[in-house]
């Protein structure tokens, strides 16, 4: 009888903590049982009461020996430490184990029936609060996805569209009407220098301005060292092969016009300085070969292959023509409300050529896929509207299209635009978190973040108000919505040095930034939510 009412008060303290919901701040069971659970305000709902409540149950006799509650204890032990890493992916999975390992105990005669439903729905509430968590070890796996699965998302290239179709499906995982919205793009110059060999390699490339184009399938040839392209350093074996050159010494002219005399059919120029960027060649002509740049580092490698062996390469400039972008759209309306207040929770998943856009920005894309996630089950009379804009690398396409089809009723009734850009960069001064305004004065949201920096208890110092546009919520401030943009950056709103470089890799990112963001960004969303609507929202009558 003192097991069963024990649960009973347990379930009880549970549905209530699930209907008040999570917080760092959450109900506590203490560790003392002597006649019924104790309720505490200033300890975590975690794996220490979980302990302690099948010790208590191993002190009451409900274990058919001490080696059956130990083996929950160790497998419990190890869960702990996910759960202050916020590892709540992993956590969740190891507690599923737990659940499986108290059904064998139970099947097995090792443990009481109504302990095991106890501590079964203690689980069970665990699992929930922290599904329901931001959890960056799930914001990694999507940013693994976008960065190096499907590498670099040039507005309107396969890979682009290939991102698009991904963060559809896992929107719709979630349970939100989906849909892609489809607009076209200007044309672009692609530019393609690849190393025929067993890999394939493709290097990151400048634009020469220029340089005429290619054909479709490009020009294809042996390379040639020309050293710094002078005159007396190209020999008729240059003729027919693609001529690599070191920056320096005559113009860039110069170069081009020595190695088309010699006969080359294309031309590499590699930089003399180090730099995270390939260089960009200005001819100040018209050249009658392709000509691109690259890295120092790129092009004394080709130059060392070289010296050592024939390396035959592919070289292309084209102009890709009739491209088409696409938003994604996720949209959560409440139940039973007319005209209900919009609220936007957006990002771009496009990034610039060459650089696999880790940071910029798969990093604010897959956090508001995250948020998604657990944003999928909250009550809240405001429409929710989850948007990956595409093409924003090309002058803010996507977005500037989006607000272009808001119907004047979406219009007026929306209410705020929280844009997700860079929030993870493992560059060590880039500890800040920026809120930037187009107009630079603070708004809502930067009250709304402000306030939960207070509520989490984080150092206000690291909050930062910046006039700043250059991303999608530019085209929202323009429409009159009240938005921000939110990046992790320096003290004085500078970026880490892999911005738009192919550096711009998952090994450049920080979980615990990532966190650290998501935590006061997701927090400061659920409070806006939970403030009353632009008006009183109008219920409709039960049918």
């Amino acid at each position: 009888m003192k097991i069963r009412r024990l649960s009973i008060l347990l379930s009880a303290i549970l549905i209530m903590s699930f209907l008040t919901g999570f917080s760092p701040q959450s109900t506590y069971v203490s560790n003392s049982f002597d006649s019924s659970l104790v309720v505490q305000e200033d300890r975590d709902a975690s794996i220490a009461n979980l302990y302690a409540l099948i010790e208590k149950f191993e002190k009451d006799g409900e274990f058919a020996s001490t080696a059956a509650s130990r083996i929950l204890k160790t497998h419990i032990a190890a869960v702990e430490h996910y759960e202050k890493n916020k590892s709540f992916k992993k956590a969740i999975k190891h507690m599923e184990g737990f659940q499986i390992l108290l059904t064998s105990q139970e099947e097995g005669g090792l443990i009481s029936e109504n302990a095991a439903g106890a501590l079964r729905e203690y689980t069970d509430s665990l699992i929930s609060n922290w599904e329901v968590i931001f959890d960056s070890e799930r914001v990694m796996d999507h940013i693994r996805q976008l960065s190096v699965a499907i590498g670099p998302r040039v507005a309107g290239s396969s890979e682009e569209k290939q991102a698009a179709q991904y963060l559809k499906n896992e929107f719709e995982s979630y349970g939100y009407d989906t849909s892609l919205q489809e607009f076209p793009i200007n044309n672009r110059v692609e530019r393609k220098l690849q190393i025929i060999t067993d890999k394939n390699n493709k290097l990151p490339l400048g634009a020469a301005s220029g340089s005429i184009e290619t054909g479709e399938h490009g020009v294809t040839g042996n390379l040639f060292d020309a050293g710094l392209g002078l005159p007396n350093q190209f020999t008729d074996s240059a003729r027919g092969k693609i001529a690599l050159i070191q920056r320096g010494e005559n113009s860039y002219w110069e170069k081009v016009q020595n190695a088309t005399e010699a006969g080359a059919i294309g031309v590499v120029i590699y930089d003399n300085i180090d730099s995270l960027t390939p260089l960009r060649p200005a001819l100040n002509n018209s050249s009658r070969i392709p000509v691109v740049g690259t890295s120092k580092k790129d092009g004394e490698t080709l130059r060392t292959q070289l010296s050592k062996e024939e390396v035959k390469a592919n070289l292309l400039v084209q102009t890709q023509r009739n491209q088409n972008s696409q938003n994604v759209i996720a949209v959560k309306k409440p139940a039973n409300v007319i005209n209900p207040e919009i609220v936007y929770i957006t990002s771009h998943y496009d990034s610039i050529a060459f650089s696999p856009g880790a940071n910029d920005d798969a990093s604010g894309t897959s956090t508001i896929v995250e948020m998604a996630r657990i944003m999928k089950d909250m009550p809240t009379d405001k429409e929710i509207r989850f948007v990956a804009f595409g093409a924003e690398e090309i002058g803010l396409v996507g977005s500037n299209e989006y607000v272009r089809q808001l119907p004047q009723a979406d219009i007026d009734r929306s209410g705020v635009n929280f844009q997700l850009e860079m929030l993870g960069a493992k560059y060590e001064p880039a500890s800040y978190l920026a809120v930037n305004t187009v107009d630079g004065q603070p708004n809502r949201i930067w009250d709304f973040t402000n306030a939960a920096f207070d509520k989490l208890g984080k150092d206000k110092e690291k909050l930062i108000l910046f006039r700043r546009g250059s991303s999608d919520h530019v085209p929202f401030h323009n429409l009159g919505i009240t938005a921000a943009c939110f990046n992790m950056g320096t003290v004085s709103g500078g970026l880490e040095p892999e911005y738009h470089t192919p550096h711009d890799t998952i090994e450049n990112i920080s979980p615990e930034r990532l966190q650290f963001a998501g935590d006061i960004i997701s927090t400061a969303i659920f409070e806006y939510l939970a403030q009353t609507a632009l008006g009183e929202p109008i219920l409709e009558e039960a049918s």
